[in-house]
């Protein structure tokens, strides 16, 4: 028989152990109220202000080609948006359009306009032709409170756009956006000498995400340290304007205008789907030789050599395309897609598009080469290497949804860094958007691009270059394009 006292010890614990247990699920029924509760809250707000924030954002960007000469009023977008925000109840303290400020609300809310958008507008970060409006206030929370969350951040965003199948304003644009010493980088004695064309308002500009940088931001290009973008070689580049994340390095000349410390901007084809495609694939041409044909994904590509001129079919080559000697490789309009292989260009092959339409000469026909995998093994992916002594005559396919793009190396791929390379040819005249998202494109300037056509660079870094003078006329009307109007995020 157990003693009394003891007894009545047990029961006391016992007790004590219920306090404890009814305590923490207390404090456990305070953390789901405020999830509930709290959070419930949150998410309406939230949604109410999605609801200003869209509507907004489309009414500012009526106004990104109103001013003269089509240029944007970025006071008219900020009076439209706030009118917007004030229709559906907010700032009922302001008596006008251009007192949205957390002043004039009860409850703090903020109303922000970015022309062009912030880094929080994803791809659409520092691009021309796009307006963001975001629509912010802080929440008192109620159960939240009793956990040290006395007050919530509520935030949403929206960014419309106001396009006439216009490309990004920029020549070269280095998407890197680490701290890569060198993602865009200029090389040679040669001059570059980027412009817009006849007409064209603005564009042709370089744009370097990278924050690699010597010292503070300045917008002076130093000939000491590191930069995001160098200019090694001592030619001069000539843009209508460069923007750099980092600081700019210079042992050659840079005219123009240069902001660093500049916004990074978003990649603006990574929303793009590749074409798709699949077997048999595609002749390796008709010509004086012998020439096999990859029927299917197990094919070894296609090796040209001699001196043959070859005509090619759009199409899918498996395996790719090897080019020695001195053939001259003709291509017919449409899209060319490399699955696996990629192209080696040596010697003094040429690689030309046919010839058709008006003028004197007759400009090439329109050609989009699209290098990715064997679909099957999913493998395969090879540097695109257009490096030879030859001819380079090849611009950008020139209908659908991939029109201006010349070169798209898959991002997706299983190789997506191989490097994209032109340059060395006796003439070379390409045309287009050249896109390598997270790879490095090369352009090494032979005689120069042709000053009627126009050359693009997106790439994750950029090298440009050589001994010759370089000519690069923005053109946007030869360059990747979309009709964009609206809300696009």
């Amino acid at each position: 028989m157990s003693h009394p006292i003891a007894s009545r010890l047990r029961r006391a614990g016992r007790r004590g152990q219920v306090l404890v247990i009814f305590a923490g699920g207390l404090v456990a029924l305070l953390l789901i109220g405020a999830l509930v509760i709290d959070l419930g809250f949150t998410f309406a707000i939230r949604r109410m202000e999605q609801n200003v924030a869209d509507p907004a954002a489309i009414a500012a960007a009526r106004f990104i080609r109103t001013g003269t000469g089509q240029t944007p009023e970025p006071t008219k977008m900020a009076e439209a948006a706030c009118s917007y925000a004030r229709r559906n109840g907010l700032f009922p303290s302001a008596t006008n359009d251009d007192q949205c400020t957390a002043a004039n609300d009860p409850n703090g809310t903020t109303l922000t306009v970015n022309y062009p958008p912030s880094t929080s507008g994803g791809t659409f970060a520092g691009r021309d032709g796009f307006v963001e409006v975001i629509v912010a206030r802080s929440y008192h929370s109620f159960l939240a409170n009793v956990i040290g969350i006395s007050q919530i951040g509520v935030a949403s965003s929206a960014v419309a756009a106001f396009s006439a199948g216009d490309s990004n304003s920029s020549s070269l644009i280095a998407l890197d956006p680490g701290n890569s010493c060198q993602a865009g980088r200029t090389h040679g004695t040669g001059n570059i000498t980027i412009h817009p064309v006849a007409g064209v308002t603005n564009g042709g500009y370089v744009h370097v995400n990278s924050t690699c940088a010597t010292g503070s931001p300045n917008s002076t290009c130093s000939n000491t340290g590191q930069g995001g973008l160098d200019i090694v070689g001592g030619g001069t580049v000539t843009s209508p304007h460069t923007y750099v994340s980092g600081t700019c390095k210079a042992n050659g000349g840079l005219s123009g205008p240069l902001t660093e410390g500049a916004v990074q901007i978003g990649d603006p084809l990574l929303e793009l789907p590749p074409p798709t495609f699949g077997p048999p694939g595609a002749e390796c041409g008709v010509g004086s030789g012998i020439f096999t044909s990859p029927t299917g994904p197990g094919a070894g590509g296609c090796t040209f050599n001699g001196s043959d001129t070859v005509n090619l079919s759009p199409g899918v080559y498996y395996g790719g395309w090897k080019i020695t000697s001195h053939p001259t490789l003709v291509l017919a309009p449409g899209i060319y897609v490399i699955a696996g292989g990629g192209v080696s260009l040596q010697s003094g092959g040429t690689i030309t598009s046919v010839q058709g339409g008006p003028g004197s000469p007759a400009p090439p026909a329109p050609v989009m080469i699209f290098n990715t995998d064997n679909p099957v093994t999913h493998s395969g992916q090879d540097k695109l290497d257009f490096t030879a002594t030859g001819t380079l005559n090849l611009h950008a396919i020139a209908t659908g949804p991939y029109r201006g793009i010349l070169i798209w190396n898959d991002g997706n791929g299983s190789n997506p860094t191989a490097p994209v390379t032109l340059g060395g040819q006796s003439s070379l005249d390409v045309a287009g958007t050249i896109y390598s998202p997270k790879g490095t494109v090369t352009l090494e300037g032979g005689s120069g691009v042709d000053s009627t056509a126009a050359v693009q660079v997106i790439a994750w870094q950029f090298d440009v270059g050589g001994n010759a003078t370089l000519d690069m006329p923005y053109d946007p009307s030869q360059l990747y394009r979309f009709d964009e109007k609206g809300l696009v995020h």
